[in-house]
C-alpha cells in the first residue's frame, strides 16, 4: 500500500492553508475538503477507499489526519467544524515554502508539544484504521455542531426564546420575564446575574 510521504502531507496542508488564507474568520471543514481537490488534486490512491471501510474515501481522512501536527504546532485551529490559520501558522506558511520542510517543522513542534504533556501511555496511530478513528471523531463533532446550528436556526423564534430562557435558568440566572408572542417576533428575555 502506498505511503503518504511527509512531502505529500506538506503539499496537502499547504493547500489547506492556501484556501484558509482567503477565509480569515474560518472555513467549514467539509467545504474546505471539497475545495481542496481543485488546489491539490487527489492521487489515484487517495481517491480510493480504505479496505476495511469501503464507503470512506482516503483523501478526506488523509487530510484530516495530516493536520494533527499542524494543530499541535499552533498553526491550525479547529473549532466546531471551522478551520482557520493562526498568526504563527501564516508566518510558518510564508517561511517554509517547501512542502516537506513545512511538514517537517510541524512534526518537530508536535514532538516538542508531546514531550511537554503529562505522562500518559503513548498513543501512536500509524494504521489507516487508527487514522480513521481520529478523523471519525472530528467528523462526528462537526456533524453534531452543524445539525445543532441548523435545528436552532430553523426554530420558531418564540420556541427559541424559551430554549434560551431555560438555558439561562439552568446556568443559574434568574429569568425575570419572557416576552409573550407578538407581531414583531422579537426575542426578549430579562434575566439577572447568576444566583449565589
Amino acid at each position: 500500500m502506498p505511503e503518504i510521504t511527509r512531502k505529500r502531507n506538506g503539499e496537502l496542508i499547504r493547500g489547506v492553508f492556501e484556501i484558509l488564507k482567503k477565509h480569515p474568520d474560518g472555513y467549514p471543514a467539509k467545504d474546505l475538503l471539497r475545495d481542496l481537490e481543485a488546489v491539490v488534486p487527489p492521487t489515484e490512491f487517495e481517491k480510493g477507499a480504505f479496505p476495511t471501510m469501503p464507503n470512506v474515501r482516503r483523501y478526506d481522512r488523509i487530510v484530516r489526519f495530516g493536520t494533527i501536527s499542524f494543530v499541535k504546532a499552533g498553526w491550525l485551529v479547529k473549532d466546531k467544524g471551522l478551520w482557520s490559520i493562526s498568526e504563527t501558522g501564516l508566518k510558518a506558511y510564508e517561511k517554509f515554502r517547501d512542502p516537506e520542510e513545512f511538514a517537517r517543522e510541524a512534526d518537530r513542534l508536535y514532538r516538542q508539544w508531546r514531550k511537554e504533556q503529562p505522562d500518559e501511555p503513548e498513543q501512536t496511530v500509524e494504521t489507516s484504521e487508527g487514522a480513521s478513528a481520529v478523523a471519525t471523531l472530528e467528523e462526528a463533532e462537526e456533524s453534531a455542531w452543524s445539525e445543532l446550528e441548523s435545528y436552532l436556526s430553523s426554530m420558531n423564534p418564540f420556541d427559541f426564546q424559551n430554549v434560551v430562557a431555560g438555558l439561562l435558568d439552568g446556568m443559574g440566572y434568574h429569568v425575570a420575564w419572557i416576552a409573550p408572542p407578538g407581531p414583531d417576533k422579537g426575542i426578549d428575555i430579562i434575566a439577572n446575574s447568576p444566583r449565589s
